[in-house]
């Protein structure tokens, strides 16, 4: 999932790099990604303490992602790749706390 951000974010405008239909995948494929992550984050933050400084973190990321996933593709290419970029930064940070919450 990581992988898949790295192009996107990596590029300071990707609407150059990609078309509409390509950019319109994109987003579909890091919308996937934030639907599997969202509750598989989520599972492992309501295992900490309340007042856990790392579950707060996690939340507010799912939160994050949540809104994300409500924006619309866009009318533009600029738009598009926007939305892309958002969603791209969401599936990056849900990776990471996936991660940092792992059971050690």
């Amino acid at each position: 999932m990581r992988a898949s951000t790295r192009l996107v974010l990596a590029e300071e405008e990707p609407e150059k790099l990609f078309e509409g239909a390509e950019l319109e995948k994109l987003q579909e494929t890091f919308r996937e990604h934030l639907e599997a992550l969202i509750p598989a984050v989520r599972d492992r933050a309501y295992v900490l303490p309340q007042r856990s400084a790392d579950r707060t973190r996690a939340l507010a990321g799912v939160a994050e992602a949540k809104n994300r996933l409500r924006l619309g593709n866009g009318d533009t290419d600029r738009v598009r790749g926007a939305v892309a970029v958002r969603l791209a930064w969401s599936v990056k940070n849900l990776c990471g706390h996936y991660e940092r919450l792992a059971p050690r």
